[in-house]
């Protein structure tokens, strides 16, 4: 009786009005996305504060950020409903456009489970240089590691025709068709916002595996798709 009980009193997951994500493994280069897209007018609530690592902000909501290792383990649990509904409705009454920065990727297809419009900017980076940066911040481990990440962001490229997929190094570089490719997803950014200064680390000599070094090259490739002029 108490379980069908449970059952009645349970949420419904709220549609999400328009679901803008910036995705990518730690140290990858979200936030420089995100900062790109709060030029575009994308306002992504947040109560991480900025520090010497993230000058602008981490552009991240510590209740989201748990909710992703959630979802990953248990799924849509009553509990995970609530408390992704919670911030569903968070961006859909933040005035203007609204986003959302994912950093266990995974988690990602939850929510595109429950969106109307989705759109996703990918974000990756050379391996050595994320092991290296989280090693310099006092890391040594994620939940889930750089391959795993970065195979789900193969996997949502592949499953969200709104999307693209954008290199840190290009980001920091400047590369002159990064503003193209976010106007197929319908931003207009400002480039300019991102400095060359920002780059906190390049060249690591880290020791990869095989299957690193080749998933790398594919997500070369696939930014290369994505870069590529139309």
């Amino acid at each position: 009786m108490s379980n069908a009980k449970n059952s009645s009193a349970a949420e419904e997951p709220v549609v999400l009005n328009n679901g803008i994500f910036v995705a990518g493994h730690p140290r990858s280069g979200t936030s420089l996305a995100c900062k790109l897209l709060e030029s575009a007018g994308v306002h992504f609530p947040s109560d991480l504060n900025a520090d010497h690592y993230n000058r602008d902000g981490y552009f991240e909501l510590a209740e989201a950020k748990e909710l992703e290792k959630d979802l990953i383990r248990q799924a849509m649990t009553t509990e995970n409903v609530a408390v992704m509904n919670r911030v569903v409705r968070l961006l859909n009454n933040t005035r203007g456009l609204s986003g959302l920065k994912v950093v266990h990727i995974p988690a990602l297809f939850f929510y595109r489970h429950i969106c109307k419009n989705i759109r996703a900017v990918l974000i990756f980076r050379h391996p050595a240089d994320v092991y290296s940066s989280m090693l310099r911040r006092g890391i040594s481990s994620f939940h889930l590691d750089w391959f795993a990440n970065n195979n789900a962001l193969v996997a949502a490229h592949e499953n969200i025709p709104k999307s693209i997929v954008i290199s840190y190094e290009s980001l920091i570089q400047g590369h002159p068709r990064i503003r193209e490719a976010f106007q197929r997803l319908g931003f207009s950014v400002d480039v300019s916002v991102i400095k060359r200064s920002f780059r906190t680390q390049a060249g690591s000599r880290l020791v990869l595996t095989e299957p690193e070094q080749r998933l790398y090259r594919l997500l070369q490739k696939l930014e290369r798709n994505s870069l590529r002029s139309r």
